[in-house]
């Protein structure tokens, strides 16, 4: 079944990286065999395919920026789309466990990016279930407003933090009437491109054997419509070229918990940091 990113059910599993050991197995992207690796979490394991890292192969095509949650350190990074530099903006306090059990657990941080390059950081709290079986709800926790250049940073007062995330960010259809559809599955996972009117053509395809706990947290548009970011607990970048073209941005985000309108990243097509060469 094809998924929205807002289809995607509270209690998804997460796939969080400490290491990675290379594996082998087979996939299928874009209709090409490739190798797949395993990300180890906490002791457990989970097979994902290998994407060529921008990180040791930057892309100076690729225009933009991306903010993301790093979930080992707790800090908030930015890298340029082509691979580098990063920057570490900002780190979260150590968590208050007290606090977290009077008011409800910690859940995001949401990215935002603002058009002036200012990035707003935004945590909500769980609420419990309203009913058995129901899906927890949320209420507003802190936010912040990032300067990314200057590392100055602004409290914004707890009247005005928002009790929801801010889920126009995800875009899934281009101005052109280019629109994204994934799917996520079993481990198999699919991203498709539709044109306006035209036919669908497969970007990534994904299938592991036996008991393949590999997903897709979020696909959406990058904002120059040029490429496509993907959660499968890194950031990908998928081209939407002939042939289509996935790399792996970074290895140290997690997927968004709880929601999908949680994604921990974000992106703007303003060239914030200085670009890789």
């Amino acid at each position: 079944m094809t998924s929205p990113v807002s289809d995607v059910k509270p209690g998804s599993p997460r796939w969080r990286r400490v290491g990675v050991i290379v594996g082998v197995a087979i996939a299928v992207v874009a209709g090409a065999a490739i190798v797949v690796g395993i990300l180890t979490v906490g002791g457990l394991t989970r097979q994902v395919p290998r994407f060529q890292s921008l990180a040791e192969h930057p892309d100076s095509s690729l225009r933009g920026t991306v903010a993301y949650f790093a979930d080992q350190t707790r800090c908030v990074r930015v890298v340029a789309a082509a691979g580098r530099p990063v920057k570490t903006v900002y780190c979260l306090p150590k968590m208050d466990v007290p606090k977290a059990v009077k008011e409800g657990k910690e859940i995001g941080p949401q990215l935002v990016w603002l058009p002036d390059g200012r990035l707003r950081v935004t945590m909500f709290r769980m609420t419990p279930p309203p009913k058995p079986g129901a899906a927890p709800g949320l209420h507003p926790g802190w936010q912040k407003i990032v300067d990314v250049r200057t590392g100055k940073i602004e409290d914004v007062p707890a009247a005005d933090v928002p009790s929801q995330p801010n889920r126009q960010t995800h875009p899934m259809v281009s101005p052109s009437g280019q629109r994204i559809s994934w799917t996520s599955d079993n481990g198999r996972v699919k991203v498709m491109l539709t044109d306006r009117n035209g036919p669908s053509r497969t970007l990534l395809s994904a299938q592991g054997p036996g008991e393949y706990t590999y997903g897709l947290g979020a696909v959406f548009w990058a904002p120059n419509w040029q490429w496509i970011a993907a959660d499968d607990g890194r950031i990908l970048i998928i081209t939407i070229g002939h042939p289509p073209v996935t790399r792996v941005l970074t290895t140290e985000s997690s997927q968004g918990a709880f929601d999908a309108g949680l994604a921990r990243f974000a992106l703007t097509g303003a060239s914030i940091l200085t670009p890789a060469r």
